[in-house]
């Protein structure tokens, strides 16, 4: 991660864009002369943010950019060590695409999650118009984005922690929730992707399509759904049913998944028997069993089985269905 200075940045200095930044530079202009290096020339405040006017002297349209902030201090900053003890914004910066949870400093329960992205954007600065190089924040929930400077003040000001850190000593349990949906998410995928592929050989072009959809969304409602967060973000320091197949889920349980069930047709417990299942919903069920079982490293078939046997009860052409799923999914390809 990177710490931020603190110091006055003076005009003059020289600004060299990174290979990304360049390129989506040139990806929002259309046009492909916008050069690496510019000098600052000028600081302008507008609206309560700072803009930083960059301009290439060497360019005969002395071509300009602008930059926020938080941006060009980004450039500026000094690696240090990571932690997920909670920064705030203005002290420190995660690198860019690093998946975080930005939680609320005056309400713990409002915590979003989000990824750090650059973006390009036309702005109106003392009436002209220039490209600004802007981090936000890319909600992972389905809630839009925002800029930073969002959350680094006023009475949204807000402090961020690691979503693949594995130091969880500093995160609450709803935060903890989200960490757990957002990881287990990139499992589904990886698993979907699999499943996928050999659904492809086959010849079943369309389910393979529709996996790879179910995958992106896939327990989006564990963090879109208030109450189904709160509910399950009681009961997310217990992993016991995760790890032993034989163990059976409490009432107290029960009652925090049901919502979740309701939400969600990859669960047996979403239909009033699980015969109503589609298709599509046993091959995501299958994913979600080859995810937690590679995330927590338990055995695949034993779990499948034995949850056959003491809960689901699957009729007999159903089980096997899942089985050669299960099976593929383990398969070395």
């Amino acid at each position: 991660m990177l710490k931020l200075g603190t110091e006055a940045i003076e005009k003059g200095i020289r600004i060299t864009l990174r290979e990304k930044w360049h390129d989506k530079l040139l990806s929002f202009s259309k046009n492909k002369k916008y050069p690496y290096d510019y000098t600052l020339m000028d600081v302008v405040k507008q609206n309560k943010e700072t803009y930083y006017i960059c301009i290439c002297e060497n360019d005969k349209k002395k071509c300009r950019i602008a930059m926020t902030d938080f941006v060009i201090r980004y450039l500026l900053a000094k690696e240090v060590p990571d932690s997920n003890m909670g920064l705030g914004f203005k002290e420190y910066l995660p690198l860019e695409d690093t998946h975080l949870l930005v939680t609320n400093m005056r309400n713990p329960s409002s915590v979003v999650p989000a990824i750090l992205r650059l973006e390009c954007e036309l702005v109106e600065i003392a009436d002209e118009s220039y490209i600004v190089l802007d981090f936000k924040l890319d909600f992972t929930n389905g809630k839009g984005f925002t800029g930073i400077r969002y959350y680094a003040e006023g009475s949204r000001k807000s402090t961020w922690k690691f979503v693949f850190n594995n130091d969880e000593s500093y995160m609450s349990e709803y935060e903890m929730q989200f960490r757990d949906t957002i990881i287990h998410k990139e499992y589904v995928k990886k698993s979907a992707e699999k499943l996928a592929r050999y659904l492809e050989k086959q010849g079943a072009i369309n389910h393979a399509e529709l996996l790879r959809q179910r995958a992106i969304v896939h327990d989006d409602s564990k963090m879109s759904c208030e109450d189904e967060l709160h509910a399950l973000a009681r009961i997310i320091m217990d992993k016991s049913t995760l790890k032993d197949p034989t163990k059976q889920l409490s009432q107290i349980k029960k009652d925090a998944i049901e919502l979740h069930w309701k939400h969600n047709s990859h669960h047996p417990e979403h239909f009033k028997t699980p015969e109503d299942m589609e298709r599509i919903d046993v091959m995501e069920m299958c994913c979600d069993w080859h995810a937690r079982s590679t995330q927590y490293k338990t055995n695949l078939m034993e779990f499948m089985k034995t949850q056959n046997e003491i809960r689901f009860h699957f009729p007999s052409w159903m089980f096997h269905e899942i089985e050669h799923y299960c099976e593929v999914l383990l398969a070395d390809v």
